[in-house]
Formats: C-alpha cells, structure tokens, sequence
C-alpha cells in the first residue's frame, strides 16, 4: 500500500513522568533540602532530616541515591525556566521501583539495559561513567531518546 510516513518515532513525552504503572512504587518524602528537585531528577535520602533532597557536588557515594522525583498530579506552584520542581519542605513524590522518562545532560553510549548516572556537579542524569554516581538499580530501558533527550529508565528494585 503506497503512502507517505509524517513521523517514524514518537516523544517520549516530559521530565519526570511516570512511563509504566502497573509495576510503579511511588513513596512520598519531604524535600528537607535548601535547593529545589526538578522534576525527573534523582533525589538523595538524608537519613538526619528524615527526607529527600537534591544531589550536591558534595555526594561522592551513590549509597544513598534512592530514587527519581516524579510529577505529582495537581497544578504546581511555579514554573521555572528549566521546569517544573519541588521547593524546599514540599512533599516530593519519589519513584523508588518502576519506569518514568527523565531528560539526559548527555546522550552518548545509551544502550537498552545500560546504566545511569548521575552527575554530582548538576544532579543531571547521563549515560558517561566518569566522575559521576551510578544510580542504584537504575537502567535504560531502551536505549533510545527524543529530539529533546528524553529517554526512558526503569529502577528495578528499591534502595530503601
């Protein structure tokens, strides 16, 4: 059947979005930091405060490292130019097990099942090892992104 193809791929859609519910553990936490979590990012447990915050370029252990912030349902307070985040002492929904789309700092050597990092500098996610923490239990699902360097992982098992 002849035809003419508009697109091959679709988005993989925003920052911080839950991707695959039926296998989604979703915990909520404090953020009891002093700098805001965007969404999609990877959040540190800070066991003194009893809450999450954002990595610092302090981190040098990824132990810690229990999860990825997730947009919440409702309309957020704020909206900054790097998008949409978790001000500090607001309850921060935190995806400890399942799929959920984050945008990448950089885009090379992704392969499916390939693990993420994250960078202690920025608290951007990225697929390059070097001087950067390995989020626990953390892979690339596919292997792919978007135009806009969304891709998709999967945490496969909680680190609580």
């Amino acid at each position: 059947m002849a035809g003419k193809a508009i697109g091959k791929t679709l988005p993989f859609g925003y920052r911080g979005n839950v991707s695959r519910t039926p296998d989604t553990v979703i915990q909520s936490y404090t953020n009891v930091g002093t700098d805001n979590i965007p969404y999609g990012a990877a959040v540190i447990y800070d066991a003194t405060n009893k809450g999450v915050r954002a990595v610092k370029s302090t981190d040098s252990t990824a132990s810690d490292l229990i999860g990825i912030a997730v947009r919440h349902i409702g309309q957020p307070k704020a909206d900054a130019p790097t998008g949409w985040y978790y001000a500090p002492g607001e309850a921060v929904d935190v995806l400890v097990r399942g799929s959920c789309t984050v945008e990448l700092k950089a885009v090379t050597g992704i392969a499916p099942r390939g693990q993420v990092y994250v960078d202690p500098t920025d608290g951007e996610l990225t697929s390059v090892s070097t001087s950067n923490l390995a989020l626990p239990n953390t892979k690339f699902s596919t292997g792919e992104y978007d135009g806009a360097k969304i891709a998709e992982v999967s945490i496969l098992a909680r680190s609580i």
